[in-house]
């Protein structure tokens, strides 16, 4: 219990000892007393860190240590809150002229009241930490107490002999496997079997031992555990595999075991042999045991291995030896659930209905299913029985929850706060990466390091999260990093009770109910509750975060709404977004009083107008309003200099508000974003210019719905955005794209232009960005073949031509060796009208698609859509077939009413 505690007391430290670092150094220097206190608390705080890593490391289970670690968290929670109210206040008298505010009675009166609160809420703390400290002492808890050396997998460890019943699905798994085992010429001598918890690595990999042993004259299945002995591991290998039956006679049982390494690397050496690793989780624990094993014989021998984490399998045995397990699906979910539990004739009726409800939980997990089965199987086959196990999923998957668990706790400190989050989203909820990593940004789970950028960093998070199966990846961008992800129902539900049990975050309908609603940090809703959370009124005062994903505001009084607002005094993230129409359109200016807001995004049917007082959010890092219909912005908006992220409506849901046309009053002269990393949305006003984008020096992405004007500017050798990785050109008036040269940004990668008429053809490939990977048109406008200028394009990985992006009749990808398309990996042709021949069921003008021997070597995937299943496809492509070598059969599927003709490797 004390290990769930842990990850939010530690994250709240960590943010609140950073804090008062630097206020020290800001705040401390006028009255030595509030310096004191200060330098005292940030002490004494970087102690109780230090214990709680401490006490996180053993896992200790003791009661009175999840009691201690439960009122430090609260204590470090008040901490922080008390920093955040009164630090603002005492540094904006502090900002002025020292002896301007000493001839001004208010300054002086407020300055000494907001010192003197503070000196009081710090003396309480003091007494606060001082009891914390004699508990400690009095119940000798000084460092974890508990078992802390054994854990739930002690109970399940696995042994070959012992085989997993009930196994369904993995018959090609199996196969494939068994053949990689026996394949002497293979030389991937590990294979990795990789995925999260309860897929079936364990049964899956003694399928693949049992089958194979016989092949090999040496053999171990050795249990690694979270936190192995490395010397009993080395022992049990050397046991198994018959070395210590070979010991010298006479020889001391200490030196042989002294020697066990050499001793074991020497005798696998002149055998065949196979070890399976089961349930290996870090890295370090391969390097301690490698010198043992060799890995580089000839002779066939094979190491298998188990892991939750990506980064341990690629450590051991690289890449190529990963075999991943996907969840079930719905086909073998039910043949595993249903020979477990079958229904009979005689069964009451409902209950296959209720079967198929419990088994959709389970999320194709087989231990989920088989756990699941085996509640049912200790019911009474009744309809009432069922659906009390329906209801109670959640609490009585005991054993599974408990896998689950252990991955969390598993988790870097550092990397707790971050996995919980997910929990705020609803289930089955498509995350975007971006959003993610801002959120986290937002609540200071993440900083920047050295040179690197806080969301490359929230990246690397990402990428831990997901190594270790506890995140699945659904969409990957043009640079493999991740755009889409999700989380497992069943993880899903362990983040939501884990930050329950912490009070990390809590659902609507728990906040209601909850004992200790003033201590509320973290507040989602889904559906209409938000409405209902505002017009209740419920308090929250120390709230850091309010998600809510869809709602109605339409019948929220105003008054209501600021109300809602002004009570936020700690309110870090605010995202909301609603399926119907907010208020009038017009935030109240209580938006202001979030003066601790990082995160703000709005997500409304109609147009919003943001009011003047947003400049008074000093610490806002995202703005994110690009779901609404519109937005009016305020002139004083372009000057928040700490802004890192701006993304506005497009043009096309922008409409007339109040009688002003929105693009008119976008801008002013002075524009001041030093810090601005993403600016999508942006719409040229009709007198204006982009002169401004000289002073985006930190710009990383940028999309623009302008005239040609942008392209001029952006093609000046005088603008400097060394740093752009990602260009969206939109032309809404449809105007002529006459110049561009883009050759100066090395580091854009994506480039996407729609919308500009009649360019004839594309710019000469040393006018484009040398790096380009990925490219996206939809010009209505190319006459000239667009492979003779793109096959020169070095890194060029994804070409999609969107609808009439070229008018001419034969598209050529030529084949001279070693220049043509050298990366190309996807070519997708979507909707391309003008290209059809007009023949009925069939492409309307295109008359060939002629991809030469070395074309497009690299070539995984091609993809035409809006074919006709007429169309003769096998002519086309079967000369990119016969040209790509990477290439492997297709076939012509259906993509909603669309026909699709693709080929994947």
């Amino acid at each position: 219990m004390a290990g769930i505690a842990l990850a939010g007391a530690a994250a709240v430290l960590r943010q609140t000892v950073g804090v008062l670092g630097d206020q020290v150094l800001k705040e401390g220097s006028r009255l030595s007393r509030l310096r004191e206190d200060i330098v005292w608390i940030e002490c004494e705080m970087r102690h109780i860190q230090a214990y709680l890593e401490d006490a996180e490391a053993k896992q200790g289970g003791s009661r009175r240590v999840a009691n201690l670690v439960i009122d430090i968290r609260d204590l470090a929670c008040d901490v922080e809150d008390i920093m955040q109210k009164y630090f603002p206040r005492i540094a904006s008298h502090r900002g002025k002229k020292f002896l301007s505010c000493l001839k001004s009675a208010t300054c002086i009166i407020c300055y000494g009241y907001d010192a003197r609160n503070f000196a009081v809420e710090i003396e309480g703390i003091k007494r606060r930490v001082e009891n914390i400290n004699r508990v400690r002492q009095t119940y000798g808890i000084n460092e974890s107490s508990g078992s802390g050396g054994r854990d739930m997998w002690d109970e399940r460890r696995s042994f070959p002999h012992i085989d997993e019943p009930n196994v369904v699905g993995f018959e090609e798994h199996i196969k494939d496997l068994v053949a990689k085992m026996l394949n002497k010429e293979l030389q991937c001598r590990v294979i990795s079997i990789i995925g999260m918890a309860g897929l079936g690595k364990t049964t899956l990999a003694k399928k693949v031992f049992k089958s194979a042993q016989h092949n090999f004259g040496r053999s171990a299945w050795i249990y690694v555990s979270q936190q192995p002995n490395i010397r009993e591991l080395l022992l049990d290998i050397a046991r198994q595999v018959g070395l210590e039956k070979e010991k010298e006679k006479g020889e001391e049982k200490e030196k042989w075991e002294k020697n066990i390494e050499v001793n074991l690397f020497k005798f696998l050496s002149k055998h065949r042999y196979v070890i399976v690793l089961d349930d290996m989780w870090h890295i370090e624990t391969w390097n301690a045991i490698k010198n043992a094993i060799p890995t580089n014989t000839k002779n066939g021998s094979r190491i298998i291995l188990t892991t939750r984490n990506n980064y341990v399998g690629t450590h051991v045995g690289g890449r190529s030896s990963l075999h991943e397990l996907q969840p079930l699906n719905e086909e073998n979910s039910r043949k595993l659930f249903f020979r477990m539990v079958m229904v009979e004739a005689s069964d009451p009726p409902q209950l296959e209905n209720i079967g198929e409800q419990i088994l959709k939980r389970c999320g194709g997990v087989p231990l989920a299913i088989v756990l699941a089965a085996g509640l049912l199987l200790l019911r009474e086959r009744s309809e009432n029985e069922w659906k009390g196990i329906l209801e109670g999923m959640g609490q009585d998957q005991d054993q599974c929850s408990e896998i689950f668990r252990l991955s969390y706790k598993d988790l870097p400190t550092n990397l707790k706060s971050c996995f919980l989050y997910f929990g705020l989203f609803p289930e089955d909820h498509e995350i975007s990466a971006f959003k993610l990593v801002n959120l986290w940004a937002a609540e200071g789970f993440i900083q920047g390091s050295g040179v690197r950028e806080v969301e490359d960093v929230g990246d690397d998070y990402l990428n831990h999260l997901i190594a270790r199966n506890l995140i699945q990846v659904v969409r990957r961008r043009f640079d493999g990093k991740v755009r889409i992800c999700r989380i497992h129902d069943i993880l899903h539900d362990l983040c939501i009770r884990e930050a329950k049990e912490i009070n990390f975050f809590n659902i609507q309908n728990d906040v209601i109910t909850c004992n200790r609603g003033t201590g509320v940090r973290r507040v989602t809703t889904h559906g209409s509750n938000f409405e209902d959370y505002i017009s209740l009124n419920y308090r929250t005062p120390r709230i850091r975060a309010m998600l809510c994903f869809s709602g109605d505001l339409s019948n929220v009084r105003r008054k209501m709404f600021k109300n809602f607002l002004r009570d936020f005094e700690f309110l870090r993230v605010l995202s909301v977004k609603c399926d119907y129409y907010y208020y009038r359109g017009r935030l109240p200016n209580e938006v202001g009083n979030l003066r601790n807001l990082y995160y703000l995004g709005l997500g409304f049917k109609n147009s919003i107008e943001i009011p003047h007082t947003i400049s008074n959010l000093k610490g806002l890092l995202t703005f994110d309003v690009r779901d609404c219909c519109g937005v009016i912005l305020p002139d004083v908006f372009w000057t928040m200099k700490q802004l890192r992220h701006i993304l506005l409506p497009p043009p096309s849901c922008v409409p007339l508000f109040c009688g002003i046309n929105l693009d008119r009053v976008f801008y002013r002269t002075e524009i001041s974003l030093p810090n601005l990393q993403t600016l999508y949305g942006l719409q040229e006003k009709v007198s204006g210019d982009f002169s401004f984008l000289h002073k985006l020096v930190n710009l990383r992405r940028l999309g623009v719905h302008s005239s040609e004007r942008i392209i001029e500017i952006l093609s000046d050798p005088t603008l400097v955005l060394t740093k752009l990785e990602k260009l969206l050109l939109s032309n809404i008036r449809g105007e002529t794209l006459r110049t561009c040269n883009l050759s100066r940004y090395h580091n854009l990668l994506s480039l996407k232009l729609r919308h500009f008429r009649h360019m004839a053809e594309l710019p000469q490939h040393d006018k484009l960005p040398p790096n380009l990977t990925k490219l996206t048109l939809s010009c209505d406008c190319l006459v000239k073949d667009p492979m003779e200028t793109l096959k020169k394009l070095p890194k060029l990985k994804i070409l999609k031509l969107y609808s009439k992006s070229y008018l001419g009749s034969k598209m050529v990808c030529p084949g001279a060796p070693g220049c043509n398309f050298p990366q190309l990996e996807v070519s997708e042709i979507q909707f391309l009208e003008e290209l059809l021949i007009v023949e009925e069921g069939g492409m309307r003008r295109l008359e060939e698609l002629i991809v030469e021997e070395g074309g497009m070597p690299q070539l995984k995937e091609l993809g035409i859509f809006g074919v006709s299943g007429d169309y003769p496809t096998t002519t086309v492509f079967g000369q990119v077939r016969s040209a790509c070598p990477t290439f492997e059969d297709g076939d012509v599927g259906d993509v909603g009413d669309k026909n699709l003709c693709s080929w994947r490797c």
